[in-house]
């Protein structure tokens, strides 16, 4: 073994160290965003004779199908968000955040968080996603031999 090949195993671990952390930061703000994005899509006053209007469910999926496809193809991303919805949700519930329903303040970031706490959506977003992403870690660091 040369001096490069010591050198060079060991400068790989600060750029993986500044990508796992910067891939968190992103979480962290893709997370606030799918929280909101959940939120609008099901609280945004749609016009319609329907309890829950077509447009609104067909909104909620594609919120959904868009958080699998962040957390499987950035799993890191993913995970964090995940985590961040549910965490967004869980701090809702235990401060008794209220929600106007929607048709008063719908678009409104705070009233999106307290949406969390009204409805199942963004729990389910933040579950999925924590699933999606911890299903592709699994996928992408498993042993050769299994």
């Amino acid at each position: 073994m040369v001096a490069s090949d010591i050198s060079t195993g060991l400068s790989g671990r600060p750029r993986v160290l500044g990508r796992t952390l910067a891939s968190i930061g992103v979480g962290i703000l893709v997370g606030a965003l799918y929280d909101y994005a959940i939120a609008v899509a099901a609280s945004a006053p749609v016009p319609g004779e329907f309890t829950m209007p077509p447009l609104t469910l067909a909104l909620i999926a594609i919120v959904a199908a868009l958080a699998v496809a962040t957390a499987w193809r950035w799993p890191v991303v993913g995970l964090t968000a995940g985590i961040v919805v549910l965490g967004l949700v869980a701090f809702a519930v235990g401060g008794r955040i209220g929600w106007t329903p929607y048709g008063y303040d719908w678009r409104s970031p705070f009233n999106a968080v307290a949406f969390g706490a009204a409805s199942g959506y963004p729990t389910i977003v933040g579950a999925t996603m924590i699933t999606s992403a911890a299903l592709s870690l699994r996928r992408t660091h498993q042993p050769v031999g299994e």
